[in-house]
């Protein structure tokens, strides 16, 4: 997911070409010593726990980088344009990203007025490494923007690979990996997502090849605090990465708590008025039913033909949710029957094999807009 701030930018002076410079003096400043203080440059993974938001409901990772003896403190992350200003660019694929950079007392300030917190976890590297780190970390600062891929160059996904450029692939070992890391990007991220809402949001279009399982496993590091999980478990050049120091840059005083009226209750509540309308035949009580189960599928139907976003190539949910049919109101009298019973054969077919973007509320709301076909159905025929 992208990360939360909208203020990033550059900052002054040329943090690349002072350490480019210093690769080159350090020979010469330390003849005839063992080499430079391994605190002379320090680097380290942040990160900031989840948010209410939807995306900011995994948390973020970055790096923080500092030259304690040059002053100089500094966070690079991936970041996005700012999804709460371009909310249908994000959803139709149009939003750009690229590696940025901000001073880490102002990264951390922005978490402040949300309640949320920043750890820090110092990494164990060679001052070789940690010179060459920050030079491609600042190298990347002249990229070009990318479009927004949440996925492949999500926050702990884009940290990961920054690490195994710096330090090499033959001297990054990796644990043995967690049984979990056999399922598929959108269970991991999804299983860690506490608010129903955000979780059902994620499930309604992150769809398509975020659900492969054949991927590295590295790639499927996209939640932040199993990064670290990551990280704990590695060693670079034969140490462990990770130091176990762990300083608490910003304390959390809020935490995300679960919804008062999950999707499922709400969903439960739109199967109630589709079994009342049953009898009623009431075209409010209908309306009711349909707009929440409409409203879903054009959603997920502009996603799949419309949207450039990564991993919306198909969705399931289109088959029960489908607007198309509604196009065709006059001719109600010879779909609807069949539509309801594509909606529940949709249902059976989704608890028999269970598919990775399906919640239950989908299926409940799919068992409602069958419902509401029948009850359609059935007030032509009574007429």
């Amino acid at each position: 997911m992208k990360a939360d701030s909208s203020f990033f930018f550059r900052p002054k002076g040329g943090l690349g070409v002072f350490l480019l410079l210093l690769s080159f003096l350090a020979p010469i400043v330390c003849r005839g010593q063992e080499a430079l203080a391994e605190d002379f440059v320090t680097a380290s993974v942040c990160v900031a726990s989840p948010g209410e938001k939807i995306y900011s409901a995994l948390g973020h990772a970055c790096l923080r980088l500092q030259c304690p003896t040059h002053d100089l403190d500094y966070i690079y992350s991936y970041e996005a344009e700012d999804v709460r200003h371009n909310v249908l660019r994000f959803f139709a694929g149009k939003l750009k990203m690229t590696v940025k950079t901000v001073p880490t007392e102002e990264y951390v300030a922005q978490y402040v007025p949300e309640g949320r917190g920043v750890k820090e976890y110092v990494l164990n590297l060679p001052i070789r490494v940690k010179q060459r780190l920050w030079e491609q970390m600042d190298g990347r600062l002249q990229y070009s923007p990318i479009p927004y891929d949440y996925m492949n160059h999500g926050c702990a996904v884009s940290v990961l690979s920054w690490l195994e450029e710096a330090i090499g692939s033959d001297s990054l070992v990796y644990a043995p990996w967690p049984e979990k890391y056999k399922r598929s990007r959108k269970e991991i991220g999804g299983d860690s997502i506490v608010n129903e809402w955000n979780h059902i949001g994620v499930c309604s279009f992150v769809t398509g090849e975020s659900n492969a399982l054949d991927i590295d496993n590295t790639r499927k590091v996209i939640v932040p605090t199993e990064l670290i999980e990551v990280l704990q478990g590695a060693t670079a050049f034969g140490a462990p990465l990770l130091t176990g120091e762990c300083n608490v840059l910003l304390g959390p005083t809020k935490s995300v708590s679960k919804s008062k009226f999950p999707p499922l209750l709400v969903s439960l509540l739109v199967l109630l008025l589709a079994v009342v309308n049953l009898r009623l035949r009431n075209v409010w009580l209908r309306c009711a039913v349909l707009l929440p189960c409409l409203l879903l599928g054009t959603f997920v139907l502009y996603l799949v033909v419309f949207s450039a976003l990564p991993c919306t190539t198909w969705n399931w949910l289109i088959i029960p949710f489908c607007p198309l049919p509604f196009v065709f109101w006059k001719w109600r009298r010879w779909w609807t029957l069949p539509f309801a019973a594509v909606c529940l054969i949709w249902v059976c077919g989704m608890i028999a094999y269970p598919h990775q973007i399906v919640d239950s509320a989908h299926l409940v709301l799919s068992i409602a807009m069958a419902l509401c076909n029948i009850e359609i159905y059935l007030k032509l025929k009574n007429k």
